[in-house]
């Protein structure tokens, strides 16, 4: 593998990867493999959309699911349940730097140890927990701001669009809540779905093939259902005391595309 990464003295090899956490772990896993070797002072991980540099040579890494596991896990053990827990929320969020983050993260706790959670005026630290913290503040919202609707056949569904991937954190919660229940939220950003049976575990599926927004958007719910909701949040709405500014602050207007009691 060696002989074939060196570009010469001046040339900065940059593992380059997918946008879902498992991409990036698989690339951490090499990146961090290569970099324990001695080999390799100036590294990078990139995720999608990168700017190539004229003094760096390129090599993708692919989805190695296994090694995206034994890297957590390693994570885990040799750091800590923290930083474990830190390194995988800012594989979620939606920053372009988000997978160099995380690799240095990494790195830095390998040698550093346990106590490398702490470090927080250290730049590779603080910017993971930056990370980390927007996807775990957006997940939460989005605990509140998911709605649900009846198709037909009795499965609830959710149509959602955030920044962070959010679906790895929020499909869990709803899968403890509704456990009985048939039931999918669909992420229109990233065309994945968290599918949960009735009964059953939940599990993550691609929607890219052709169809899937045809085949949802002709079972969406129906009107009156969506107009009876609308009526009743009207309803129990005080109009003296309302405040759109303070509505916004805690409500962002780009949430409420699809909130069922905004939509006319």
């Amino acid at each position: 593998m060696n002989e074939n990464l060196h570009g010469g003295p001046d040339t900065v090899l940059t593992f380059t990867c997918g946008p879902e956490p498992e991409d990036i772990f698989s690339a951490v896993y090499e990146a961090c493999l290569f970099s324990m070797s001695g080999e390799g002072a100036a590294l990078e991980i990139e995720g999608e959309n990168f700017q190539p540099s004229l003094f760096a040579r390129y090599l993708h890494v692919d989805r190695d699911e296994k090694k995206a596991r034994q890297m957590l896990e390693m994570v885990r053990r040799r750091i800590s349940e923290e930083a474990c827990l830190g390194a995988y929320r800012a594989s979620l969020s939606f920053a372009q730097d988000r997978a160099d983050a995380v690799y240095r993260f990494v790195l830095r706790g390998f040698r550093v140890g346990r106590g490398v959670t702490d470090r927080l005026q250290d730049t590779a630290v603080c910017r993971v927990f930056e990370l980390a913290r927007k996807a775990a503040n957006e997940s939460h919202l989005f605990l509140g701001f998911t709605r649900f609707a009846a198709w037909d056949n009795g499965v609830l569904f959710a149509r959602i669009a955030p920044k962070c991937h959010v679906l790895p954190v929020i499909a869990p919660h709803f899968a403890g809540r509704m456990p009985g229940e048939n039931w999918l939220i669909y992420d229109e950003n990233r065309r994945k779905a968290a599918v949960h049976p009735a009964g059953g575990p939940w599990y993550m599926m691609d929607t890219v093939e052709s169809g899937w927004e045809e085949m949802i958007r002709g079972r969406e719910t129906k009107e009156e259902w969506d107009a009876l909701w609308r009526t009743f949040v009207q309803h129990i709405a005080i109009e003296p005391r309302t405040n759109p500014k303070l509505q916004r602050g805690l409500l962002p207007l780009w949430y409420r595309k699809n909130m069922t009691e905004f939509l006319r």
